[in-house]
């Protein structure tokens, strides 16, 4: 068995070493500068997992771990702090892939004047990109998970193959990118799988086990929060091992584009067709197609993705795959310019050799273009709506009630205040779309026993009865998210309020509605959201809950026949969203006077 030749070295000059600490610096200081204090609705679930460390879907693991360290920074409040950690992950991205880079074109060629800078820019032009942006300044782990995952191919590649230490640390990595994304460690394993097939070097059956006992007992030690926690003295809920990917009703998915669509789009066709050529030329050489190989895997690996994504409302448990998609095109592309660089310089052509130097300067204005334009990115999405809505909708429910929630993603910001900043320790929030999920239940129960009848019409019948709802409403005051499916005699029980539905125990009237729709104090709190929401860009996840909010109330009064005060809750939802289909539709619904039926309008 051959063995795998040998690495560049990256340091071997003053040049590589400068280009080296660079790659490590700029991301780290522009990605933390563009970390802000206030949470976006995507950042809940890392907020939730992170300060209050509670497992969710075995996943996360890493990234909780170092918001717990970042916790003991000095340095603003503890938001801030947990989305260092996303900086952090974008950093030493950049070291690990201008590692990569320079490995992949010492194989290709042997340029050592033009290698670290072009492994510089491939290094900066992935990680200021507006899509590893996006990621790095959130308090997600993806940016982790791509760290964790290139080092396994980092490792991979410099690692002898039938050692059994290499294998190993190998083995390692892969566990720790599995304890914070599965879909991360499932396309890295891919790419490990078909970069050794490509290069013919089988590991040895020592190696090979090796590397999956460190795989195995690496992740294993990671879940041992998820089994721990719930013995703690102060143990909060676990949510079990199950992924969590709906955001539910309240949030409207975006479509995701491809990993060539996207590098296109961010750093134009000439870029997209030197990724291209890059992966073609190293796939071609043998020296080069080992690690090519990987890359690729990485970008076949993306395009097989749903193409319709998550919502705004939730971290996009995808993301990694696509950081690493484009990670591995920067790559691709800097072999490109010097394959056409070489190619030019060697060429018997007038102005051959300023179109060489022309190519790689053009090259490296990506990466200034990279962080322009992820510059506008991140402020569009950066923001106070969530805080705003936080504090309204917090404010708007008296002391000791309960909130009953459909959304999780409702459920994780009224958590990540509470784990953030302390705020209302005496409400209880029931997410109905997690109640069967690990010690959810026992901790309701614990914490409100009249909550005992509603979970079990929820685990017997999928859904609340109005006799467990007015045994609740009872015991404490009740706001809930609407539930289709519920007849009009649970909808006669309903008080429309500004950001809430309450839930009484006895029936109401039409006037008991119109008062609670005519309150200034509401409408204000609304406008106060509303003009936060929209400045200086659209918070379209803030404007989605208020919408879904409208929505909800707008139906109730349609069905229960008051049309009058169903077409001022659509004249809301028409500040909230203009020329909203939704209003259309239950708009000629009105005007037919047939019955109107919650389930066609709001599932």
């Amino acid at each position: 068995m051959s063995s795998r030749p040998p690495a560049p070295r990256e340091t071997g000059s003053a040049l590589g070493a400068v280009c080296a600490l660079l790659s490590l610096a700029v991301p780290l200081v522009i990605t933390a500068l563009r970390v802000t204090p206030s949470p976006e609705w995507r950042d809940d679930l890392a907020i939730v997992r992170s300060l209050g460390f509670v497992p969710v879907g075995g996943e996360g693991v890493p990234s909780a771990l170092l918001a717990e360290l970042a916790a003991l920074l000095p340095v603003g409040g503890r938001v801030l702090r947990a989305g260092l950690v996303g900086a952090l992950g974008a950093a030493v991205s950049g070291r690990l892939l201008y590692s990569l880079a320079f490995d992949l074109l010492g194989r290709h060629a042997r340029t050592p004047s033009l290698s670290p800078p072009l492994a510089l820019a491939a290094a900066l032009t992935a990680t200021l990109s507006p899509t590893f942006q996006h990621e790095g300044t959130a308090a997600g782990g993806a940016t982790c998970a791509v760290a964790l995952g290139l080092a396994a191919i980092l490792a991979h590649t410099r690692s002898r193959p039938g050692a059994f230490r290499h294998g190993l640390a190998v083995g390692a990595l892969v566990g720790l990118t599995l304890a914070e994304s599965h879909v991360a460690a499932a396309a890295v394993g891919a790419a490990l799988l078909l970069g050794t097939l490509v290069s013919g070097l089988v590991p040895t059956r020592q190696a090979a086990l090796a590397m999956a006992a460190g795989a195995v007992l690496v992740a294993g030690f990671c879940l041992l929060p998820f089994f721990v926690r719930p013995f703690a003295e102060h143990g909060w809920v676990t949510l079990g091992i199950e992924p969590l990917v709906s955001a539910g009703p309240a949030a409207p998915a975006f479509r995701r584009l491809g990993p060539l669509s996207t590098w296109a789009s961010e750093m134009g066709p000439l870029a997209l067709a030197l990724g291209l050529a890059g992966l073609a030329v190293g796939l071609v050489r043998a020296p080069s197609r080992p690690g090519t190989s990987a890359l690729a895997a990485f970008v076949v690996a993306d395009a097989l993705l749903p193409a319709r994504g998550q919502s705004a409302l939730v971290a996009d448990r995808f993301a990694p795959v696509t950081l690493l998609a484009v990670s591995a095109l920067a790559v691709a592309a800097v072999v490109g310019v010097q394959t056409a660089s070489l190619a030019l310089r060697r060429a018997k052509i007038p102005l051959a050799m300023p179109a060489a130097v022309l190519l790689v300067v053009f090259h490296f204005t990506l990466v200034f273009a990279a962080a322009e334009t992820s510059s506008s990115v991140v402020t569009d999405m950066t923001g106070l709506g969530a805080d705003v809505w936080t504090d309204e909708a917090l404010g708007e429910v008296p002391s000791s009630s309960i909130v009953l929630v459909r959304s999780p993603a409702i459920a994780f910001r009224l958590w990540a205040a509470r784990a953030a900043r302390g705020e209302r320790p005496d409400l209880v929030v029931v997410p109905l779309g997690l109640v069967g999920r690990g010690t959810v239940a026992a901790t309701l129960v614990r914490e409100e026993p009249a909550v005992a009848p509603l979970i079990r019409d929820v685990a017997i019948t999928g859904k609340a009865s109005e006799y467990s709802l007015a045994a609740l409403a009872d015991a404490r005051p009740l706001y809930v998210e609407l539930d289709p499916s519920w007849d009009k005699r649970l909808l006669e029980h309903l008080l429309p309020t500004p950001l809430w539905l309450a839930f009484t125990a006895h029936t109401l009237g039409r006037s008991d509605r119109n008062a609670a729709l005519s309150e200034e104090d509401g409408r204000r709190a609304l406008r106060r959201i509303l003009g936060v929401a929209r400045q200086p860009e659209r918070d379209t996840a803030t404007l989605s809950v208020l919408g879904a909010r409208a929505k909800e109330q707008a139906v109730v009064l349609a069905a229960l026949g008051d049309r009058d005060s169903a077409r001022h809750a659509l004249s809301a939802l028409e500040r909230i969203e203009p020329g909203s289909a939704f209003a259309t539709k239950l708009e000629r619904e009105l005007e037919s006077h047939s019955a109107v039926d919650p389930r066609p309008l709001l599932e």
